[in-house]
């Protein structure tokens, strides 16, 4: 049908657009950092390139493979997953121990848990579909799902990385919400979700001072200067912004600019009319991911492109509330734009499973011999 060859059109040049956007923001935002970090202004470009071209090929290739074969491997590459979650806690470094380097592989180092979430994905999908029968059931169809979302979020909370669980938690929601998993069961997960939450606030000083800066910014100045700059940044594009290159809060008064506050970056040089622009992008890819899904050929993937949309504009919905002060800082990036390898590779990914999904739906390829 034209009209699938036309969402998987569309999903693919929403996902180029905003890739696009985001080399030119990643540039424009950390060009002074930068510079006076490692005396050239275009470092953070130039790795970010090296990361999109690797995306695009693993979006094309993944787009080519059948879909039956994400189904079949879904728990190998869940347990992998999750294996390299319990390494990161072993051997990951960085200020929260969530990067992991791979030594034999020229010391790569990726973020396991931005995998995780595409892992989790495809292994909810497939699992909802194998145990269909089963979902109602509390002991055979809920709480083997519990237990298994229940400790690769765990694995990401110790790490620490309360911003990503919450995300994976949400996600994994979504998908039992619409695979047909029982709505008084979901609550009780959601209640235990707020338990951890809590018990991993009391335990982490640097996640309940978070907290206490966005609800008192008075009480911990130094806690809420990243959000007050953002939201000076908002302020000041205006309308239209003060156009690309000039935003002042990159000028080292926002720290980090390229990577999860870049929506501010791009607030401040292309005003509210850039931030409404993004917006759209996001809401149209969520609109033409979720009308992939409703027309795929089988429940499996329906729940694939449900996920992968949730996944991504999940992750949207986060960053934008953060930088514009309606939720604490969660530390996850805006997909595709911001700054970052693991997770710009992981929904190009992604996008390409979701492609793969679009030619699925009956009728697809005689629609694109119609549009060709």
């Amino acid at each position: 049908m034209i009209t699938v060859q036309r969402d998987s059109m569309y999903v693919l040049l929403i996902c180029l657009v905003l890739v696009g956007l985001g080399l030119v923001m990643v540039y424009s935002s950390s060009s002074v950092l930068a510079n006076v970090s490692f005396g050239d202004s275009g470092f953070f470009l130039k790795k970010q390139s090296i990361r999109v071209f690797i995306g695009l090929v693993l979006m094309f290739a993944f787009s080519r493979l059948p879909l039956h074969w994400w189904a079949r491997f879904s728990r190998p590459i869940m347990l992998v997953s999750l294996l390299s979650l319990l390494l990161v806690l072993a051997w990951g470094h960085g200020a929260a121990q969530r990067w992991l380097s791979i030594p034999a592989w020229g010391g790569l180092v990726f973020q396991p848990a931005e995998f995780a979430k595409l892992a989790l994905v495809l292994y909810l999908a497939d699992v909802l579909v194998r145990k269909r029968d089963e979902l109602h059931d509390f002991s055979r169809g809920f709480i083997p799902r519990l237990l298994v979302v229940g400790f690769a979020l765990v694995l990401i909370v110790l790490q620490p990385d309360l911003g990503t669980a919450i995300a994976l938690g949400v996600i994994a929601l979504i998908m039992l919400w619409v695979g047909g998993m029982r709505l008084p069961h979901l609550a009780g997960a959601g209640v235990l979700a707020l338990l951890v939450i809590g018990l991993s606030l009391l335990h982490s000083k640097y996640q309940m001072r978070r907290l206490l800066s966005f609800i008192d910014p008075e009480s911990d100045p130094p806690g809420a200067y990243q959000l007050s700059q953002s939201l000076y940044g908002l302020g000041n594009g205006g309308f239209f912004g003060v156009g690309l290159g000039n935003s002042m809060q990159k000028e080292q008064y926002l720290p980090e600019p390229h990577t999860d506050f870049v929506f501010s970056v791009i607030g401040e040089e292309m005003g509210l009319v850039g931030t409404l622009a993004v917006l759209g992008l996001f809401a149209a890819f969520a609109f033409y991911g979720l009308r992939i899904g409703a027309r795929a050929g089988d429940t499996y993937g329906f729940l694939v492109a449900v996920g992968i949309t949730a996944m991504i504009s999940t992750y949207a919905l986060l960053n934008i509330g953060v930088v514009i002060g309606v939720l604490p800082t969660t530390g996850l990036p805006l997909p595709f734009v911001s700054y970052g390898g693991s997770s710009l590779m992981g929904n190009m990914a992604g996008v390409g499973i979701l492609l793969g999904v679009a030619r699925t739906v009956p009728g697809h390829q005689e629609g694109l011999v119609r549009w060709q």
